[in-house]
């Protein structure tokens, strides 16, 4: 005999991508991105949720131009909210 399967329930899902320059600009624009989705989303500013994610983004661009910039090619930034995890990756 097998355990009925526990019921799911729908969870919503967003998310978004964008492509930058890799440059200084590309990198201040993908946090401004990110941090602004967030609030379209309903994360306020200056929390500990955008806080965190204005860090992580603004290393990871500020990486992608240091270690990364070779002419003509771009880097890219994407953040998914689940509302079920209240978490952004």
């Amino acid at each position: 005999m097998t355990a009925p399967a526990p019921s799911q329930h729908p969870v919503a899902v967003r998310g978004f991508v964008q492509r930058f320059s890799a440059t200084p600009r590309g990198a201040r624009l993908a946090r401004h991105l990110a941090v602004g989705r967030l609030y379209a989303w309903g994360i306020p500013y200056g929390t500990d949720a955008s806080d965190a994610v204005a860090l992580v983004v603004a290393e990871f661009a500020a990486n992608a131009v240091t270690h990364g910039r070779v002419p003509g090619r771009t880097s890219s930034c994407g953040c998914r909210s689940s509302a079920a995890a209240s978490a952004s990756r």
